[in-house]
């Protein structure tokens, strides 16, 4: 089937980009939907298949902006054990291409009866979808994810990938077993957003963001399943943020996950973060070269 032939639904709470991102997307679907505002992403996704009108239906996360190409995209249902479909979204603040912001196609009875985040009835289903049952990942980029349209924006992005990165299967691992047992495209990951981004309006605030929820996560007594609710994750920044010191308070996090975790993230300027973005994004278009040329 092809993808335009299933329900779109945009998905918004508060995030300052989002009226321009779904003008955008109306004007490459003028059929998509909207859920705004409905707390726990539980709700909010069920919201949204209680909207759909087909068995299957897709949700665009307020912080992307689709690509054209993906509404010329076909998929066949192989698998009948497969409930998600999620494509990677690219984060224009540190170059990294995984299952975060990017486009899902969801079985609308599947998230009807689901129970995840703040429904959730297994610890694996706490704080996200993707280690549950069901959930398979494209490697085809769809979309590119904008998460700094405020300092808070980005920095609760940064912030709930700072914890999630340090999860196993959604669960809190002993802080001496991290290196060894967090899956290490998951440590990468967290290398990024916890270095690059400085050259970025408001990147600095993801940088922070990610470095605080690892060290929340890891080096305190904070209840890290709280990170899938976005009124609490305010008031830490509200409470815990000094904009005067961003970078100062970053490096200070940095040396503090340094001793506690023994992982080790050097402060980049905005030039060192520039370079590093480009540099990430060459390595990345040559890989996609080279296997093009195999056929793989």
């Amino acid at each position: 089937m092809k993808v335009v032939e299933f329900d779109v639904v945009f998905l918004s709470y508060d995030e300052p980009n989002a009226e321009l991102h779904y003008a955008d997307l109306c004007n490459k679907v003028p059929w998509a939907k909207r859920v705004h505002g409905v707390k726990g992403s539980d709700a909010a996704h069920k919201a949204a298949a209680e909207l759909s009108d087909t068995e299957w239906f897709i949700t665009v996360d307020a912080d992307n902006i689709v690509y054209n190409n993906f509404f010329n995209t076909e998929i066949e249902f192989k698998n009948p054990g497969i409930q998600v479909y999620s494509w990677i979204g690219k984060n224009i603040v540190n170059g990294l291409m995984y299952g975060n912001g990017g486009v899902k196609l969801w079985r609308k009875d599947f998230v009807l009866n689901m129970r995840t985040h703040e429904s959730s009835d297994s610890d694996r289903a706490q704080v996200d979808f993707c280690w549950e049952e069901g959930y398979q990942q494209f490697p085809q980029c769809h979309s590119s994810v904008y998460i700094t349209g405020s300092p808070f924006q980005a920095w609760r992005a940064g912030f709930r990938e700072g914890v999630k990165m340090t999860l196993v299967d959604g669960v809190k691992v002993p802080s001496n077993e991290i290196k060894e047992s967090v899956w290490w495209h998951n440590l990468h990951r967290l290398k990024m957003w916890s270095t690059v981004g400085s050259h970025e309006e408001n990147g600095k605030y993801a940088i922070l963001g990610a470095r605080m929820g690892t060290y929340m996560t890891n080096c305190t007594n904070w209840d890290y399943v709280q990170v899938r609710d976005f009124e609490i994750l305010k008031e830490i920044y509200q409470e815990t943020v000094n904009h005067a010191s961003v970078e100062k308070d970053a490096q200070e996090y940095g040396t503090e996950i340094k001793r506690e975790l023994g992982l080790s993230w050097p402060w980049l300027n905005e030039q060192q973060s520039k370079y590093t973005f480009d540099l990430y994004n060459e390595s990345y278009n040559l890989f996609q070269t080279y296997y093009r040329q195999l056929d793989v």
